[in-house]
């Protein structure tokens, strides 16, 4: 007796191979997409850090500096930044480096990779320049 292959089982195949593969390329994407916010972000903290230490070389006050900061960083959420400025304005002179460091937390957006990093990553930027 011939049997005849049914037509949907080729179908059946593909959409079991498409429910297998579906989640992991999301995943993936969205690691993308995050790790390009987080980039982004990183460029944003980067930025505001060498912003901040070029007035300071200038001549800021530490007032002045945090608010460069807080503006430069237009972008972020200005609650989640840290700036730490050494040496502070009392003991900078003509000649030394001064050092401005922002630190930014940022959130994950996707659960999955947030799991490896607990849910949030700090990133860092320092920029040193020299007081005129």
């Amino acid at each position: 007796m011939y049997c005849k292959p049914a037509l949907n089982s080729k179908k059946g195949q593909s959409l079991v191979e498409t429910a297998l593969v579906l989640p992991i390329i999301i995943i993936i994407l969205m690691g993308i997409i995050d790790f390009g916010l987080m980039f982004n972000n990183y460029l944003v903290v980067s930025n505001a850090s060498r912003e901040g230490a070029r007035n300071a070389a200038v001549g800021a006050t530490d007032i002045e500096i945090v608010s460069i900061v807080g503006t430069v960083s237009g972008t972020l959420d200005v609650s989640k930044i840290t700036t730490e400025i050494s040496p502070s304005e009392s003991l900078r002179k003509q000649g030394d480096e001064v050092a401005v460091t922002v630190k930014y937390d940022y959130k994950l957006l996707t659960p999955v990779i947030g799991a490896f990093f607990s849910g949030q990553v700090q990133l860092t930027g320092t920029s040193v320049m020299r007081m005129e």
